[in-house]
């Protein structure tokens, strides 16, 4: 009952922030924040508990695919991320961990809300969500002299 009312006052928060938000800023994490490694192997035990925390927390505004259209999303002024955009993959796990820790208008402050061993299965889970880039996929050709 306690994590619902927290969630639910999450959600009331971010709608309530939205207001007045641009939505063409760019939000970028600080380079000492994209530095930091993700300590949580990446592994069906940590993708299934970020799957479930994420489901808890942030599904009511990225939905259920990460695309940014969960049930609360349309009552904001600004979208919620597309995190099923292979755009993600640009991003390091830090710069994420960050972005979930410090929220953006209309998102939250997620570091309050749950504990570094919830937030970093989530990025693990967040990373399912978006197909890598093909560039990621291809092999290094040697190169002919």
């Amino acid at each position: 009952m306690k994590r619902l009312i927290i969630s639910l006052t999450a959600i009331g928060i971010a709608c309530a922030l939205s207001f007045g938000q641009s939505s063409r800023e760019k939000w970028t994490a600080p380079a000492r924040a994209a530095a930091k490694k993700n300590p949580v192997t990446v592994n069906d035990t940590s993708i299934a508990l970020g799957k479930k925390i994420y489901e808890r927390q942030c599904l009511a505004c990225h939905g259920a695919e990460g695309r940014g259209d969960g049930p609360v999303a349309a009552h904001l002024e600004k979208r919620p991320g597309n995190l099923s955009s292979p755009e993600l993959w640009e991003q390091s796990d830090g710069a994420l961990f960050w972005k979930v820790n410090e929220g953006h208008r209309p998102m939250p402050t997620f570091k309050r809300i749950m504990s570094d061993e919830e937030r970093w299965p989530v990025i693990n889970y967040v990373r399912t969500l978006a197909p890598k880039p093909a560039a990621l996929y291809q092999p290094k050709r040697e190169s002919k002299p």
